[in-house]
């Protein structure tokens, strides 16, 4: 299957950005700041420290300067776990990290606000609508 047509089964639109992530997991801690693709479902980021795949974990997305820096609180869930790094999905959000995930997404995605919009809108948080 090609690129565009795995992209196209996709629930959310990635983005290619590189910010920092703080990963919780029990006494386990560490940061990173090689994220590779981004969405309001997850994202996959390149690490020396992996957990195992189903480990709960609180991912904290941290933007901005660091005497004032945006944190985008979020649990998860690693689903995959591998040589180049580990994918996590995205399981809780609160409402105000949520909308500044909505954003950081919607203003960085290079499939244009419109199509990130209602993406958002065919969901609920992070469920899909039936």
């Amino acid at each position: 299957m090609d690129k565009k047509a795995n992209q196209n089964l996709r629930e959310f639109t990635r983005i290619p950005i590189h910010v920092m992530v703080e990963i919780k997991a029990g006494e386990t801690v560490f940061k990173t700041d090689k994220t590779q693709d981004l969405s309001m479902k997850g994202l996959f980021l390149h690490c020396d420290k992996l957990l195992p795949v189903k480990s709960q974990c609180d991912v904290s997305l941290i933007i901005g300067s660091p005497k004032n820096p945006i944190r985008i609180d979020i649990k998860g869930r690693v689903t995959r776990s591998g040589d180049s790094g580990m994918g996590i999905e995205f399981t809780e959000i609160d409402l105000d990290s949520y909308d500044y995930l909505q954003n950081l997404i919607m203003y960085n995605s290079h499939t244009g606000i419109d199509a990130v919009e209602e993406e958002i809108h065919s969901h609920l948080g992070l469920k899909k609508r039936v």
